[in-house]
Formats: C-alpha cells, sequence, structure tokens
C-alpha cells in the first residue's frame, strides 16, 4: 500500500504485532494517528516513511482491537452497584441476609417517617441475589430479623425484581390493601400480604421513595467506572435507563463530566419512556449531539426475564405456569412507537419471550414507522421463533444481544421453554447468516461488563464451566471476528453511524485496545487475555 507524505506534527505511529481494523483492510501492521484520528492504516514501512519524525507507540507483543463498545449498559446503575452489597454469590435468602448484615451499617431504631419523602435512616441497598440458586423464596422476614427498622431494598440480578424488608414496604405504604400496579406484581402470601418481593413495575412503588445521590458522590462513582471500564478495552457504552429509577440522571452526570474534562467514553444515551414527553418538548431528536455524547431512542419495555418468568412466551412455561407478562399493551406500544417516530426519535424496546420478539419485530419493522438517523432496535431478542429469524434484517431492526447471557441461561432456557423454543434462543448464528446486524453488550450489573465473557460466549456458547462440552446448540456460534465485530461495527451502526465509525480505517477515531493474546487466532485464551492499554481519541487512558 503506498501512503501519501504527510507533515510532520503531533503524528503518532503505532506498531503491534497484528492490528484488527475491523475494514476492508483487514489486518495492518501499524496505524497513523493525527488529531486523535486514524490518519492511516498500514505496514509499518509504509506509515514511517510517510512520516518519518512521528512519536512511536510501540506495542509489540500485542494484537490492537478497536475499541470496544458495550452496546447495552445500565451505566449509573453499575456504577453505584459497585458500591453496594455484592449478593451474587448467595446460596440462599439467609446468606443473602448474612451478606447485609456484614456489609452494611445497621442502624436499628424506629424514626421511620416519610412525610418529605426522606427517612431518617440511611436506606441498605444491595443487588444480584439469584433465586435459581435458592431451593427457598425470598421473603421480608429474613431481612427483618437483621435490620430491624432500617428500610432494605435488594435488587434480583437480571434487576426485574426487588426484594424489600417490612420497614421499606411500610415507608413506601405498601399493605394487603395496595392494588398492583400496571406492569408489576406485588408478591403475596396466602393471607393476601406483600412477602416482600415486587417483580417489574412493582419495584418502583419502593424505589421511587429513594433520594438519588448528590452529584459528587455521582461524579466519583461514574469516574471510577471509566477507568474500570478502559482495564477492560471498552471506549464506548449505550447507556440505558433502569427499570428502578433509584439513581441520578445518566445524562447529568455525564455532561458534569464532560465540563470537567474527564469523559473518555463515547456514549450513546437512551431516553427513558417517561421522559419521552420532555425530550419531544425540548425538540430532542435521535443523533443529536457529537462525537462524545449522543441522543438514542427511547427505552420500552414489552416483557419481563426468563429468569423471573416474565419474559412474554406465545405459550405457557414448561412448568404451565403461564405465558409470563405482557408490560405493554400491543395498541400502546405502536402509539408510541408512531409518537416518538413522527418526533425523530427512535425506538429500543426490550423484548426476550417470543411473543414480545414477535410484538417488536411488527410494529419496529413497518416503513411508516422508521427514523432516519438511527435503526430501530430491539434489546435482548433472546427467544426468537424460526420462521422470523430472517425477519430483523429484512426490515432494518438491530438487535442489540448480550451474548454473555447464554452462560448463565442455557439450563434455565432448556427447563423453562424446553427444546423447541430453546433451540432459537441466543441464535446469533442463523441471525448473522440473515444479514442481521448484531450489537453486543453486556446488560451490566445484570452480568459482569467483562467483554471477554461475551466474546468467548459468541464463540463457543459454553459457560465458565465449559460446558456443554459441544456448545449449546453448536451451530449458533459465530467466528471470532464475528465477535469482535459485534463489539465494533455492530454498536456504531445501532447508533446510527456509518463507516469509518467502529473500525481503525483511515478518518476513524482513534479509539483502540491492545491486548496479550490474539482473539480472533487464539479464542481459546479470550478468557485469560488481558488489556495491555486502551487509548481514547489517540490518548493513552489505560496502561498495564
Amino acid at each position: 500500500m503506498t501512503v501519501a507524505a504527510m507533515e510532520d506534527g503531533q503524528d503518532l505511529l503505532v506498531m503491534a504485532d497484528r492490528i484488527y481494523t475491523c475494514a476492508a483492510a483487514g489486518t495492518v501492521g501499524a496505524l497513523l494517528i493525527r488529531d486523535g484520528r486514524i490518519a492511516a492504516a498500514a505496514d509499518i514501512d509504509a506509515l514511517r516513511a510517510a512520516a518519518p519524525h512521528a512519536r512511536a507507540l510501540d506495542l509489540s507483543g500485542s494484537t490492537i482491537t478497536p475499541g470496544l463498545t458495550d452496546a447495552h449498559a445500565h451505566l449509573t446503575e453499575w456504577a453505584f452497584a459497585r458500591r453496594e452489597v455484592d449478593l451474587s454469590q448467595a446460596g440462599s435468602p439467609t446468606e443473602a441476609a448474612a451478606l447485609i448484615a456484614h456489609g452494611a451499617p445497621l442502624r436499628r431504631t424506629t424514626a421511620l417517617s416519610s412525610d418529605n419523602g426522606d427517612t431518617a435512616l440511611p436506606w441498605i441497598r444491595g443487588r444480584g441475589w439469584n433465586p435459581h440458586l435458592w431451593d427457598e423464596t425470598p421473603s421480608r422476614a429474613v431481612l427483618d430479623q437483621i435490620a430491624g427498622d432500617q428500610p432494605v431494598v435488594l435488587q434480583s440480578h437480571d434487576m426485574h425484581a426487588l426484594w424489600a424488608n417490612s420497614a421499606a414496604l411500610r415507608f413506601a405504604g405498601i399493605d394487603a390493601a395496595t392494588p398492583d400496579p400496571e406492569g408489576g406484581t406485588i408478591v403475596r402470601d396466602a393471607a393476601g400480604e406483600p412477602t416482600g418481593l415486587l417483580l417489574e413495575w412493582a419495584g418502583q412503588l419502593v424505589t421511587r421513595h429513594i433520594a438519588p445521590p448528590a452529584l459528587a458522590d455521582s461524579l466519583v462513582a461514574m469516574r471510577d467506572a471509566q477507568a474500570e471500564l478502559h482495564t477492560l478495552g471498552i471506549t464506548g457504552v449505550h447507556s440505558f435507563p433502569g427499570i428502578h429509577l433509584i439513581d441520578p440522571d445518566p445524562l447529568t452526570v455525564l455532561q458534569a463530566m464532560r465540563a470537567a474534562g474527564d469523559l473518555r467514553l463515547r456514549i450513546l444515551q437512551h431516553i427513558a419512556l417517561d421522559d419521552l414527553d420532555r425530550a419531544i418538548a425540548a425538540r430532542v431528536r435521535s443523533g443529536d449531539g457529537d462525537e462524545w455524547i449522543r441522543t438514542g431512542g427511547v427505552k420500552m419495555f414489552l416483557d419481563g426475564a426468563l429468569g423471573s418468568r416474565t419474559a412474554w412466551m406465545r405459550e405457557p412455561y414448561e412448568d404451565g405456569s403461564g405465558c409470563g407478562m405482557r408490560i405493554m399493551q400491543p395498541d400502546e406500544f405502536e402509539a408510541v412507537v408512531r409518537r416518538a417516530a413522527e418526533h425523530g426519535i427512535a425506538s429500543t424496546v426490550h423484548a426476550i419471550g417470543d411473543a414480545a420478539v414477535c410484538l417488536a419485530l411488527d410494529v419496529l419493522g413497518r416503513s411508516d414507522l422508521r427514523v432516519d438517523a438511527m435503526p430501530h432496535r430491539i434489546e435482548h431478542l433472546q427467544c426468537c421463533p424460526a420462521e422470523r429469524l430472517s425477519d430483523a434484517a429484512r426490515l432494518g431492526i438491530v438487535c442489540s444481544m448480550q451474548p454473555s447471557h447464554l452462560m448463565t441461561d442455557w439450563t434455565i432456557a432448556d427447563r423453562h421453554w424446553g427444546g423447541r423454543r430453546a433451540r432459537g434462543t441466543y441464535a446469533l448464528g442463523s441471525l448473522l447468516r440473515n444479514g442481521t446486524i448484531l450489537a453486543f453488550g453486556s446488560d451490566v450489573p445484570v452480568e459482569p461488563v467483562d467483554p471477554r465473557r461475551g466474546l468467548s460466549a459468541a464463540i463457543t456458547r459454553q459457560d465458565t464451566s465449559g460446558a456443554p462440552s459441544a456448545g449449546w446448540y453448536p451451530s449458533e456460534r459465530i467466528a471470532p471476528l464475528d465477535a469482535l465485530r459485534g463489539y465494533t461495527v455492530g454498536p456504531a451502526r445501532a447508533a446510527g453511524l456509518a463507516a469509518p465509525h467502529g473500525t481503525l480505517d483511515t478518518g476513524a477515531a482513534a479509539d483502540f485496545a491492545a491486548w496479550d493474546h490474539d482473539p480472533c487466532t487464539e479464542p481459546d485464551m479470550i478468557p485469560d487475555m488481558r488489556c495491555t492499554a486502551t487509548v481514547v481519541a489517540g490518548e493513552v487512558v489505560y496502561a498495564r
């Protein structure tokens, strides 16, 4: 390749054993960076001749990829989740309560008031409990034994259930006479009393009473989270509002970080459904912003989750427990998509069960509801009927999926949905063969943010123990380079960005990660490979 001579300046010549551009160039040996962008990607000799006085960044011994983008993260929730009590390893409700007692400041008193929306006692928050690891159902009584009158609220690992103690229920005014909110369930005992388990939107009956942290605290938490992402080669995030609105507005925190000169992530910030009217009134459109913070689509929920058996299915679960939970009625869903589209706002739709996925495809695929700036996208798309696997590509809908979920969900899918339906679960290979744009993420804090888990799961379809030995429905495995593109090119297209975004081709942002193993030629090493350096806009933001 011939590279034109360039003027000397602050050019940076980056060299590595192999550089995956994720573009037509394939692999190269060097990158020339100017003003935070890729000026050229070619072999080392050509770039040395073109810019003989460029500063050198020699990453010999490393493999470089474009910086990874987590296409589905609850960014502010995760930033604060890192400071909450981690219940992911609890083997029972009793063990979870013991972790709370050990890891949180318990202050016993009867001073509890909700007159001004606040409480004399701090709320104890934890997350990550997984009922599939337990033989018994969580109840408020277990938490009452260790916390007394101090309110406790614990979010499940999939963020679709809250576990609260009696003080928290009392503070929120929840008792036997409280009706279930639309799209949520207050789990009750045989006498009709709340057990402390709140499913889906019922959790907001409690969380709306918890005051968000101060901006200064939010900035500290977000800076720490950003630093952690950089250690994993992540340079971009598609940030989603959560179900339980406890934490501060993400956009406010991100803009404050940027104003302080601290933001070193490319952010696509999606809009909560509750904020749609405000966004329309403010003339906000999908794609607004710049290369650091851009507006995404409006986030909607059509159903719940597999683990809590609230994913909306066309047929009952294998245990006969029903078809899950439909969060939005079809006519309401279509009306919201239409209203958003009329104002230039794309839709990004949580759909896990096959009934939810089919409804999402039917509505988002309508040509009169398209948005020019950004494609509609389906989040998760876990269970897709075989006859619908080609529809997303045909209709221009992005499938935003989290491969690492199958590490923990494959046995649950077989149990709750059965083999016939499980064959269409996380059907990455079929979707890709049909030409679907796949954007991969973690769904952190539901799953760990580590992208190596997602890469490995997409390639092997195995959990961390190596089971099942041949991979879960191995025909749905994808090649290592395709998995890498799911974290690079896919998220860029999902954000409405054309080439060279998501690549290391000429003109792209100089965002890249260096690894001590080659993820494409050494896929078996992905779980153990380490990020040795992360660069954002030509600036080294992390070096091991």
